[in-house]
């Protein structure tokens, strides 16, 4: 796996993959500004969300359970010192359809015991935590 960041201007950089994928990425706003870019920390925590979001997707779909919209909400708390790094990560997934909130658990638990690799990797020095809510269409 590889990947490039190059500066592009300030304090801004653009992030391409070997699979030619590109992000911008950037400082954090001033406060009450819209950011143009993500953060590298608002990547990391994408990171997460899109990798356990991908197993739940799968695994249900290996089920054969279907649903009309799936998504993952997160909130992550912060060191107050520096280095500024995720102290907790809760992730919230959420799904719409006929889904046994049974089966939506199972799902967010293997996700994180078992196939994300991002969760993983975090893991070792983040508090991991999630929860699920099946909601009808």
């Amino acid at each position: 796996m590889k990947a490039t960041v190059e500066w592009t201007d300030k304090l801004n950089f653009k992030g391409t993959t070997e699979t030619s994928a590109t992000v911008g990425m950037g400082p954090s706003p001033d406060p009450g500004k819209v950011a143009d870019s993500a953060t590298p920390m608002d990547l990391v925590l994408l990171g997460l969300g899109g990798c356990q979001a991908m197993d739940v997707a799968w695994i249900l779909s290996k089920k054969k359970i279907t649903y009309e919209k799936l998504w993952v909400e997160l909130e992550a708390e912060k060191t107050d010192d520096h280095p500024k790094i995720f102290s907790k990560v809760h992730l919230k997934f959420i799904v719409v359809g006929d889904v046994s909130e049974k089966a939506l658990e199972l799902a967010a638990r293997l996700s994180h015991e078992k196939y994300c690799s991002v969760g993983a990797m975090l893991g070792k020095s983040v508090e991991i935590t999630h929860g699920v809510e099946v909601r009808e269409s």
